[in-house]
């Protein structure tokens, strides 16, 4: 209910809970709301809300499951910024993470350059002698993204395939005969 009295929460909440109602008629997922499909970005400018996109698809792309795309990670962390008046910290550590991919030419580079300079960011991770100065900007974009992607319906059900509150009436992950069946 907070988030809800936040500016904006209102909006962009009820886009969700219409799409949720919507999805309790039918199978199908429910359509994207025209919130979602017409954002327009409220903390980030529109060149670094693209750059975000951008960077949080090639971290969760697209396969043969939803990606960062399909979940609105990238809305998400906007909503959670503009949300946040009262953590200017917060707020000052994702302009400079936003800063620090333009000046590693992020922003200006095409879809394989970005991919190439993602690749680059992210060696730190995997060679601990390595540095990069946007490296920071990735650990803190990656970190958001997860818990973005993870928490949507696209990431949690459709990727996951997560199924509430049910039951397994087998265990076929399991070698124990008494476990098979309930």
């Amino acid at each position: 209910m907070r988030a809800a009295a936040l500016p904006g929460g209102a909006e962009f909440f009820s886009a969700w809970l219409k799409a949720a109602d919507d999805h309790r008629h039918g199978p199908d997922a429910p359509p994207e709301p025209p919130l979602l499909r017409n954002y327009q970005p409220k903390f980030f400018s529109p060149d670094d809300f693209a750059a975000l996109q951008a960077f949080t698809e090639i971290l969760i792309p697209t396969d043969d499951t939803p990606g960062a795309r399909e979940a609105h990670c990238a809305h998400y962390i906007d909503f959670l910024l503009n949300a946040a008046d009262g953590a200017p910290a917060m707020q000052k550590q994702w302009r400079d993470a936003m800063a620090a991919l333009k000046q590693a030419g992020f922003h200006a580079a095409d879809a394989k350059g970005r991919a190439a300079l993602v690749e680059e960011i992210t060696k730190p991770e995997r060679d601990h002698s390595a540095e990069h100065p946007a490296f920071s900007a990735y650990r803190l974009i990656k970190q958001q993204n997860t818990f973005a992607f993870y928490t949507s319906r696209a990431g949690m059900i459709e990727a996951l395939e997560y199924q509430g509150n049910s039951y397994n009436t087998t265990f076929p992950a399991c070698d124990h005969p008494q476990h098979k069946v309930l």
